[in-house]
């Protein structure tokens, strides 16, 4: 296999649940990433980046806020422009919790996840699930890195303020869960 089909086959499920979560359907999430892949095919152009997986991330979310804006099929959340409705749902399934523990654990996480913005989900989403850096999120994002940490911060400041423990549930599987808790 060439080192393109390496790359694809390696990240198309981390970029699949990114586009996803960014209120696109599956049909457009696929048609974009395969829009990036034949862009880098055409071009060649992973042979210079350090970070692939960050420039895929990006690039995917470029392509998808550009389809929004050719499309405007995917209401903008709040007046931010370049917002999209960033969607964050929790998989509780592999956790061996009886049934309806699950289902009211999944609310009451959901429930406490809806108090920070869109852009907060996101930029949680990347920084302790998929456990980018600052600068990798920044680029990712589009903006800078002080704007990064500041956003974080606010959005852990206001989950911590809401319900912590179902926050920290959320963070239990993540590398990251140390700083986390030595935020909180």
């Amino acid at each position: 296999m060439d080192q393109i089909g390496v790359i694809y086959n390696s990240n198309i499920d981390d970029l699949f649940a990114y586009g996803t979560r960014l209120g696109f359907n599956k049909e457009e999430v696929m048609d974009a990433i395969h829009n990036i892949f034949h862009k880098i095919m055409l071009k060649n152009s992973l042979s210079e980046l350090d970070n692939v997986k960050s420039y895929l991330f990006k690039s995917l979310r470029n392509e998808l806020f550009n389809e929004f804006k050719r499309s405007r099929r995917v209401t903008l959340v709040g007046d931010e422009e370049g917002v999209l409705p960033f969607e964050l749902q929790v998989n509780v399934e592999e956790l061996l919790i009886e049934d309806e523990f699950k289902a009211q654990l999944k609310s009451k996480i959901e429930k406490t996840l809806r108090k920070i913005t869109p852009r907060q989900r996101e930029i949680i989403y990347l920084r302790y699930t998929q456990e980018y850096g600052y600068q990798e999120i920044s680029e990712i994002l589009g903006i800078g890195v002080p704007a990064c940490r500041n956003l974080i911060l606010k959005a852990l400041r206001q989950l911590r303020d809401s319900d912590v423990k179902y926050f920290l549930f959320l963070c239990i599987r993540s590398q990251q869960f140390n700083n986390i808790l030595t935020f909180l």
